[in-house]
């Protein structure tokens, strides 16, 4: 099998880490819910909220590394680590773009989500570096690129001096990826549709 180059994802790449991310997440049960998966048009939902994510992280110039094979972007991992607080103006926009193309709705179902993983790692680890989103192309899906790329985000952030990394997911298929990379489930959150596991690995 072709080795895997990963490296930064550079802007120029952008529209095509958008698109891969957007179809690694179609059946994500998180967006689902907070997306309100179930109203009419969820798809172009989906598509301007990781469109005006990527955006936000990209201003804030926070990490994201992607894997390509033979000349082909096959993964993407956003994170950020523990003291990368985004801005204040880039905070408002990134809302006022949720509200507007999603729903205000949506936004409350986000932004309630939000404060509560901020809530449970105020109380289990302090500031940590965080695993926000992770995808591979659907066609390659279980061939461990996601692993490699997951293996290749901590490795950054060991070498940046993070003891804690912490991620949510609320997709149980994940979990084994996860604790093959010493994450341990240190909470959950349960809502009407939703169930979220908070995971964190220390060193």
């Amino acid at each position: 099998m072709t080795a895997l180059r990963i490296a930064p994802l550079p802007a120029a790449q952008d529209a095509a880490a958008l698109a891969l991310l957007d179809q690694a997440l179609a059946k994500d049960p998180a967006l689902a819910w907070y997306l309100c998966s179930e109203r009419p048009a969820y798809a172009d939902r989906r598509r301007a909220y990781l469109a005006s994510y990527q955006r936000f992280h990209r201003d804030n110039r926070m990490p994201a590394l992607a894997a390509w094979r033979t000349g082909r972007l096959v993964g993407v991992c956003y994170f950020s680590a523990a003291e990368q607080q985004p801005d204040a103006a880039s905070l408002l926009r990134i809302g006022e773009d949720i509200r507007r193309h999603c729903g205000a709705d949506c936004l409350a179902r986000l932004d309630g989500l939000i404060a509560a993983f901020d809530r449970h790692l105020e109380q289990t680890a302090g500031d940590s570096a965080r695993i926000e989103f992770i995808g591979t192309a659907e066609d390659l899906q279980g061939q461990g690129i996601g692993g490699a790329l997951l293996g290749a985000c901590l490795a950054q952030l060991d070498a940046g001096g993070y003891a804690r990394v912490a991620l949510e997911t609320a997709a149980p298929r994940n979990l084994a990826l996860y604790r093959r990379h010493a994450f341990q489930q240190t909470g959950e959150l349960q809502r009407d549709g939703l169930h979220l596991r908070y995971l964190q690995r220390s060193r």
